[in-house]
């Protein structure tokens, strides 16, 4: 092969990466106007697919620290919240989604989530929205179920199941009242939660696969939340 040849391959090569690259920008471009992604979100979901060993910055799929409410999208409810001090109070009937795209496993970490008053108040994963229809899941800490940790399914009209996929009942000493971290692990068909730590409850099903996550309060209750993330699992 002479030099002519391989100086045209080279070149070729270098092209075609170019026009590669290109097209995975403008790709992601479009995902982010469409979705409301952002580009940080993107940027880490790329990374970690080409090494999911990333760390430092790229070490989540989402991190909101609530200085605003721009990636937020109100899936049922009035506009019952307001931000203060880097927190988000939410009150009544209401179900916040988050619109970062995400992969199908991951774990979603509230570093903060307290129970003001009322009912109780949970974190939502795998949430799907079309029209006026919504799909998802939620892990609850429910004391309106008798004082319980609870997964739910919601179906494509958006109601709840009547029988909860999972229940456990909360330790004696447990604050309701009290900030606590609150954790799910989704990876597959089986949801993992996590309150200060220790596993509190565990559910499987398999009717939805994927989709954003979100937070939800019910009924009369006022909850807060500080500092949400979504890392791998």
């Amino acid at each position: 092969m002479n030099k002519r040849m391989l100086h045209s391959k080279s070149g070729q090569s270098i092209l075609e990466y170019s026009l590669i690259i290109t097209l995975i920008v403008l790709a992601s471009m479009l995902l982010i106007s469409v979705t409301g992604n952002t580009i940080s979100g993107v940027f880490c979901l790329v990374v970690r697919g080409l090494n999911p060993q990333t760390s430092g910055s790229c070490a989540y799929y989402l991190s909101d620290k609530f200085a605003n409410m721009n990636n937020w999208l109100l899936y049922w409810g009035s506009p019952g919240w307001s931000l203060s001090n880097g927190q988000l109070v939410m009150t009544g009937d209401n179900r916040l989604v988050n619109k970062t795209l995400l992969p199908n496993d991951y774990r979603v970490i509230a570093d903060k989530a307290q129970l003001v008053s009322g009912n109780g108040y949970g974190l939502m994963f795998r949430m799907n929205k079309s029209g006026y229809n919504y799909s998802g899941y939620s892990f609850q800490i429910d004391p309106g179920y008798g004082n319980a940790f609870v997964f739910r399914r919601y179906d494509q009209n958006g109601a709840e199941l009547s029988t909860p996929l999972s229940t456990s009942h909360m330790p004696a000493n447990f604050n309701l009242n009290a900030p606590h971290k609150v954790e799910v692990v989704v990876v597959g068909s089986t949801f993992q939660a996590y309150v200060d730590g220790s596993l509190v409850l565990t559910a499987n099903d398999s009717t939805y696969t994927s989709g954003q996550v979100g937070l939800r309060t019910w009924d009369t209750s006022v909850a807060r939340y500080d500092n949400l993330t979504v890392t791998p699992p």
